[in-house]
């Protein structure tokens, strides 16, 4: 009995004197400071033209600092972290499945870099060891005597922004690996296809706004792989990568895009009767007046056979556009003896006189290429200058005996 009182009183002495509040592990901290930037390290090795590395000596006592911007809680990210600073960014290889528990978005990561490899696979800059001709993962087991990750995530996000996507080769390499926001993009197959197919990872195209593009690319394995891709037009967060010449994006998770909004089916808000134009107010000037129309199972449309050296005017009735948003002028044209931009022109005027020569007309610039045999079309967003009540455009063909055929001309627009 009195065996048991004595160890009953030994453990009350103990748990009085432990305060568990205090006994909750403390967050990590890294003693010292880093000592090279991103950029920095990056310059000890020139991206190669096949996968290349080069070693970082011990004893160089290589430190560098950045935030985690990447997480493999999600599946498509697999075996490593992304890491940035003010300068750039780096993908570092890391031989575990389960990274997201450790390093976590905005966590501080002190990085040794002594006895690595930095190097590149496909052109895109990797940290992690080297072997079998290729850049090798961080075995877990060491992962400590090189990563240090200090005190808790404490970074926001705070992306690059992109609004076009310029050629691989004239993206800087500091630029890749860095997270970014893609502002008005566009998935090619949005709406039809899953973020990736149950083989293979998967790529799929974005188009911006201007009309560069970048490939998204997603793991078989990425929890979200059977989500159908967003409809319509928005922005997407995600990091900057490469394969060769192949700009790509890859982001956390479906949370990465946001804002797409589906898009409006626009309206004909003009078309041409071609069996009846010349009495539905279609005016032809000029030396001889030659515009013509044709409709058969061929061809509908306008056609003109100039002489050498005479002006050719053909001017549409007047379309208001004061009430429609965001409205295109679209049509087809052809020239068999080909196509030449200094004799064959389109304008517009937002104000018709009702004379050529004293109204003010605006040029557009046709793109379809000098020498062009083959039918080509053409689509002009009207500025906001146009959007009147009295619009009217016109084809202007001169100095030239070659033909021009114009075909499917029309307005379309979003009606307010």
């Amino acid at each position: 009995m009195k065996k048991i009182t004595i160890i009953l009183i030994v453990i009350a002495a103990i748990l009085t004197g432990c305060d568990l509040k205090q006994d909750v592990a403390p967050m990590p901290t890294f003693i010292g400071e880093a000592n090279t930037t991103i950029a920095e390290l990056l310059a000890m090795h020139p991206i190669g033209s096949e996968d290349s590395y080069d070693s970082i000596p011990l004893g160089s006592n290589v430190v560098i600092c950045g935030y985690v911007t990447t997480t493999d809680e999600y599946g498509n990210n697999y075996k490593y972290i992304n890491i940035q600073d003010s300068t750039g960014a780096i993908q570092i290889k890391i031989d575990n499945k389960a990274l997201y528990h450790k390093y976590s978005i905005g966590q501080r990561i002190y990085v040794k870099c002594d006895g690595l490899v930095l190097g590149d696979y496909r052109k895109l800059p990797q940290l992690g060891l080297w072997a079998n001709g290729q850049m090798q993962p961080i075995p877990n087991f060491k992962a400590y005597l090189y990563l240090f990750p200090d005190g808790p995530p404490s970074a926001s996000s705070n992306p690059y922004v992109m609004t076009s996507i310029p050629a691989a080769n004239d993206i800087p390499s500091t630029m890749y690996n860095r997270l970014v926001r893609l502002v008005g993009a566009t998935f090619v197959e949005g709406g039809m296809a899953t973020f990736s197919d149950p083989g293979s990872a998967t790529s799929h195209e974005i188009k911006m706004n201007d009309g560069s593009s970048i490939v998204l690319r997603t793991s078989n394995y990425a929890k979200f792989a059977s989500d159908i891709l967003p409809l319509g037009t928005g922005n997407i967060t995600g990091i900057l990568t490469r394969y060769n010449n192949t700009v790509q994006i890859v982001i956390n998770s479906p949370s990465s895009l946001v804002n797409f909004v589906e898009p409006v089916e626009r309206q004909t808000i003009f078309s041409v009767n071609y069996a009846n134009a010349f009495n539905e107010g279609w005016i032809k000037t000029g030396t001889g007046n030659p515009w013509q129309t044709m409709v058969n199972t061929n061809f509908s449309g306008f056609y003109v056979n100039p002489a050498e050296n005479e002006d050719y005017y053909l001017i549409s009735p007047e379309v208001p556009l004061d009430n429609i948003k965001s409205p295109e002028l679209v049509f087809t044209h052809r020239s068999p003896q080909g196509f030449d931009s200094n004799t064959m022109m389109c304008f517009y005027t937002p104000h018709y006189t009702g004379d050529v020569s004293t109204t003010v007309w605006t040029k557009l610039p046709l793109n379809a290429p000098d020498g062009t045999t083959t039918s080509a079309n053409e689509l002009f967003s009207l500025p906001e200058a146009a959007q009147t009540s009295n619009f009217r455009f016109m084809f202007h063909i001169t100095s030239t005996s070659s033909a021009w055929y114009l075909s499917d001309i029309r307005i379309t627009g979003l009606a307010q």
